[in-house]
């Protein structure tokens, strides 16, 4: 009952049994109202008195898996993921919040906003399975928009993100522990780095400075699912499914991400573009033709959301690519030019020295050299 989460879920469980059989329902339930309750001799016990069926929702109650395992008593188990609960074959499903939908969801959400030029994951503390899932897909969603995603495992290695950058933290907590950190690094939120939350925890997102947007799953749902499952289980008819996905209601949107707008999205789409081409040695113009939209139009925007040029984001993609060749390959200067879209060696060579302060031959023997 502890949390958002398990508040909706059980306001789930009760909206079906109102919703099927009004005030005459016939169940009678009995609340497991915190974790120092759910011990294995309590299950044990309950099992041994007969209980019809469970609904079980806490993510590390160890202790009580064994009697849930051994047990015929029809079981749903909500948003855990426990080996020894998987192995059991009878009377038991699984009800989960989709990770594809929420890492589609948040993807779709930044990527809207066009302001990043970087993307990162912030995984729950310790890792669990579902910020892992959670996380792949919110990766695959980048990537298929050829974009990459960095995977953090603390807050502080946020603080090395190029930026603007954007970050969805795999729960509420964890983007909570995000924007205390940026503050504490004096990096404003969400100018330098947006940052999305996953749950929507009113208490925890509403007391962030600043507050946080997060991605609401349908608990309320996840918890009329379980009820409903439960009770056919209960009633003989097992479930067409084992393992049940919901979705998520959408994104609550506070100060801690910028509005949506179709600037972003087209100043995203150039941003993809440059990542993917600027090494075959495009122009802006080329960019501009791929968004079909006026040259004026397309650098006002992308100035306006990114602090820089179109041919600025090119430059920076080639010359970021000309450091990871120098200081990881053998690779001749002219080729590295040629590779990374320069006809002109010459003139990479002058670029690079006038940008960083040191010659491309320096460069390789100091990074080569640690």
């Amino acid at each position: 009952m502890a949390g958002i989460a398990g508040q909706g879920k059980l306001a789930g469980v009760f909206r079906y049994l109102q919703e099927k059989y009004g005030d005459r329902s016939p169940w009678d339930v009995q609340l497991v109202r915190t974790r120092a309750e759910l011990t294995e001799a309590a299950v044990r016990q309950s099992v041994a008195d007969g209980t019809d069926g469970f609904i079980v929702s806490i993510p590390d109650a160890e202790d009580a898996v064994p009697p849930l395992a051994e047990a015929k008593t029809p079981t749903i188990v909500m948003d855990i993921h426990s080996a020894a609960l998987e192995r059991r074959m009878a009377n038991i499903a699984f009800i989960r919040n989709s990770a594809d939908a929420i890492g589609r969801e948040a993807a779709h959400f930044l990527l809207g906003q066009g302001m990043a030029r970087s993307y990162a994951f912030l995984h729950s503390d310790p890792m669990t399975d579902w910020s892992r899932a959670r996380f792949e897909t919110f990766k695959r969603m980048l990537n298929d928009n050829g974009l990459w995603c960095d995977e953090l495992f603390a807050p502080d290695a946020a603080v090395k993100l190029k930026r603007p950058a954007a970050v969805l933290a795999a729960n509420d907590d964890r983007a909570f522990d995000l924007v205390k950190t940026l503050a504490a690094r004096r990096i404003a939120v969400p100018r330098e780095v947006t940052v999305l939350g996953v749950d929507n925890d009113t208490l925890i997102c509403e007391n962030a400075h600043p507050r946080l947007s997060s991605v609401q799953p349908d608990f309320l749902e996840e918890g009329r699912l379980a009820a409903e499952t439960l009770d056919n289980m209960m009633r003989g008819t097992a479930p067409t499914k084992r393992i049940l996905l919901v979705g998520v209601k959408g994104i609550v949107q506070r100060e801690s991400t910028a509005e949506q707008s179709n600037a972003g999205r087209l100043v995203q789409k150039a941003v993809a573009y440059i990542d993917g081409h600027a090494l075959e040695g495009i122009g802006v113009t080329d960019v501009v033709r791929h968004l079909k939209c006026s040259r004026r139009l397309a650098d006002l925007r992308f100035r306006e959301l990114q602090g820089r040029t179109i041919l600025e984001a090119i430059t920076e993609r080639r010359l970021d690519e000309v450091k990871r060749r120098l200081a990881a390959t053998r690779e001749k200067m002219d080729a590295i030019a040629t590779a990374c879209g320069y006809a002109n060696p010459t003139y990479l060579k002058n670029l690079f020295k006038k940008r960083y302060g040191i010659p491309m031959r320096d460069f390789r023997k100091l990074y080569q050299a640690r």
